[in-house]
């Protein structure tokens, strides 16, 4: 995000507003950074429930500040708004989008009608050699998030994106810190956040319910001073919290509980990463500072732990003669401009949808008036072009007239044939040639053998015969093989009988098939009775 950018967190409270240019060389320059009161009744937990009035306290701030940036990134600060890291395939842009809007019922115990869904990719990983994706999706209720949105319209602000706090925060520490396994504590008033972050991944965050104001209590009991004498106190080296818990303090036992805390979130994570272990350990503290700190945890978890209370790479507002900001307290408003996360409802997408088809609308309508207003300068060009090239077809196809008669003769002649050589084919049958056939057996067929059973159906024949020998039947079956207008002859088995008196019958079935034979040359009939007595010896030998 190179342009500049109003980034606003509003809590219970207090809203934080910072006037924030991100550039592509990972810079941030803050030109302005407000904390202003929140209206009673204004906010519920990131809530906006007074419109009118929260938008007066923003407007009033703006003018105060000399801020005039419209537009706008607001960090909602709710604890309504849910985050889970969930594993998803390695998918492009649009495809892992409707994944997890699919997959957001797994992921969110609640009715997903009444909630935003945004996501950020962490990493991709490698899981039994499937390629896959690391990411962090959040849920926030539509509610919430539209009241944003109806916010900015009473400003006159455009929405840049939606962003929360745990992202926020994320994109900020990833800001500070080097590719090494590293944790960072942030400390705040009432909590502390953990986050561990590997090759500046995040792979870890927990928050605790421990944190300033642990301190602060345990000195106005300790000392009986009030709430702002403790919180001073808190700085000042003479009260310092001990170098461990060994040394009995009663103010430094009282962070023991988050020690603890933060002990087992490290042992956690070295359980789960043993070939990546924590190298470095930060602490950065919100607000006024706490002496002592770093060496506390730095003996307790047994990693030096060093403060970032130089932010790196945050230029802070001009001071003016004035006492300079302290940016640790607007940490949510500088990390939202590096890479916010994207809480988008439904109306403003329908909204988007509406204003591009009005801009594709006007796009059309100028089109159309650039094509009528050419229409209209050249109609003549173009019709004397078109009359020309017509001219000249119509006289083309008068000087080729004559082909069409010759096409049309052509194509008659050609149906005409066509319907005759079918008919020809219909007409035609293999039966035609029968009597052909029966007089072509008459003349080869011996005087001993007789036919019992013929049938024919278009030149296909089956035949039974019957005769005194297997030779005769045999030399007469390969005679037929003499003529070429039979073929297909299949002769399965022969059977033989003998009578009461001894005389023995051989029958036989035939199956053939005939064509006409004046297709064919016929061999003379000696050279056939030849070679049907040669063929009766071949089949009595095979016999």
């Amino acid at each position: 995000m190179a342009s500049r950018v109003l980034t606003i967190t509003i809590g219970n409270d207090a809203a934080k507003l910072c006037d924030v240019a991100y550039s592509a060389q990972k810079s941030i320059q803050v030109f302005s950074a407000v904390t202003v009161p929140v209206p009673d009744g204004a906010c519920e937990d990131g809530m906006i429930t007074n419109l009118p009035l929260m938008a007066k306290a923003i407007k009033e701030a703006c003018d105060a500040n000399g801020i005039t940036t419209k537009n706008v990134i607001f960090c909602m600060q709710s604890a309504k708004i849910a985050s889970k890291e969930v594993t998803t395939p390695e998918l492009r842009e649009v495809k892992l989008r409707q994944f997890i809007n699919t997959n957001a019922t797994e992921y969110f115990p609640v009715n997903i009608e009444d909630y935003v869904i945004a996501y950020s990719v962490l990493e991709p990983i490698e899981e039994e050699g499937v390629r896959k994706s690391r990411v962090m999706v959040a849920a926030a209720p539509v509610d919430m998030v539209e009241n944003y949105y109806s916010l900015a319209d009473m400003l006159g602000f455009h929405v840049e994106a939606m962003d929360y706090v745990g992202n926020a925060t994320l994109q900020f520490i990833r800001f500070q810190i080097d590719s090494k396994p590293s944790i960072v504590i942030q400390m705040s008033e009432d909590s502390t956040i953990i986050t561990i972050l590997n090759r500046n991944v995040l792979q870890l965050m927990r928050t605790v319910p421990y944190g300033k104001s642990t301190i602060i209590n345990a000195l106005m009991e300790k000392r009986e001073i009030s709430y702002d004498e403790a919180a001073a106190a808190m700085a000042d080296k003479n009260n310092a919290l001990k170098s461990s818990f060994a040394e009995g303090d009663y103010v430094t036992d009282s962070l023991r509980y988050l020690v603890n805390n933060i002990s087992r979130v490290m042992d956690y994570y070295t359980t789960k990463n043993p070939q990546a272990p924590i190298e470095k350990a930060y602490i950065l503290v919100e607000g006024s500072y706490v002496y002592g700190i770093e060496q506390l945890l730095s003996y307790e978890l047994n990693i030096r732990v060093d403060s970032l209370e130089a932010i790196r790479q945050v230029a802070p507002p001009p001071a003016d003669g004035s006492a300079p900001v302290d940016m640790t307290l607007y940490i949510p408003n500088v990390g939202c401009t590096i890479h916010p996360v994207n809480f988008t409802p439904r109306s403003a997408v329908e909204k988007a949808k509406r204003e591009n088809a009005g801009k594709y609308f006007r796009l059309i309508l100028l089109v159309g008036i650039f094509i009528a207003v050419v229409l209209v300068v050249f109609p003549l060009v173009s019709y004397l072009n078109k009359k020309k090239k017509k001219s000249d077809l119509e006289e083309k196809i008068a000087a080729d007239e004559y082909i069409r008669e010759t096409a049309d003769e052509y194509y008659d002649a050609k149906d005409k044939y066509s319907d005759v050589s079918q008919f020809d084919v219909m007409a035609y049958n293999n039966d035609d040639y029968l009597m052909d056939f029966i007089e072509y057996l008459e003349e080869r067929m011996p005087s001993d053998i007789s036919i019992t059973n013929m049938s024919v159906e278009n030149g296909a024949t089956t035949m039974t015969f019957t005769g005194s020998s297997k030779e005769t039947l045999a030399a007469f079956i390969l005679s037929l093989k003499d003529n070429q207008s039979i073929s297909n002859i299949y002769v399965p088995s022969f059977s033989e009988t003998v009578d009461a008196s001894g005389v023995i019958t051989v029958s036989c079935s035939m199956t053939c098939n005939f064509v006409n034979p004046s297709l064919y040359d016929t061999a003379s009939d000696e050279a056939a009775q030849e070679q049907g007595t040669a063929g009766a010896n071949e089949g009595e030998e095979a016999e």
